[in-house]
């Protein structure tokens, strides 16, 4: 079937018309939008839930660092850098920082509270006192409990 003499191409040209192309923009737009605030949610909940399993650990480790130890060690936290710091009670020698303050965190936390902000691990497994742990992003938090006999659990929700 091709061109003969006498017979005229048809005139078609490929591709989208322009109101074609703003239909599917605006229906991806408006799947955005509706996808958007929930995929915040999402990353709100796994940076906290994260977040409460490496502070639960930190917190074991503490308990574990003190009986290899075979010396105390001191958690101190503070609140308003989002920070807790371990330290060997007798030396004052620093073991560990671990710091959930702003966007130089990957966590970013907005509430990070220990009760009490300081507490004593010995090296024969327990502690000065039970601790409780309060961290949130947004509108969603977890609690940490350790008990003075060194359970430390993430309180589910």
């Amino acid at each position: 079937m091709g061109i003969g003499p006498g017979k005229r191409p048809l005139n078609r040209t490929a591709g989208f018309t322009i109101i074609e192309l703003i239909v599917i923009v605006a229906i991806i737009g408006v799947i955005a939008g509706i996808a958007g605030p929930s995929m915040s949610r999402i990353t709100r909940h796994d940076r906290t839930n994260r977040a409460a399993t490496v502070i639960a650990a930190d917190i074991q480790n503490a308990f574990a660092l003190a009986g290899r130890q075979r010396a105390p060690v001191r958690i101190e936290a503070d609140a308003a850098t989002k920070s807790y710091t371990f330290t060997d009670r007798k030396t004052g020698k620093v073991l560990r920082i671990r710091s959930f303050y702003g966007n130089t965190s990957e966590f970013m936390l907005n509430q990070l509270a220990f009760n009490p902000a300081t507490i004593d691990v010995y090296p024969s497994g327990v502690s000065s006192a039970a601790l409780t742990v309060q961290l949130a992003n947004g509108d969603y938090s977890r609690t940490i409990t350790a008990s003075t006999a060194g359970f430390v659990r993430v309180v589910p929700k």
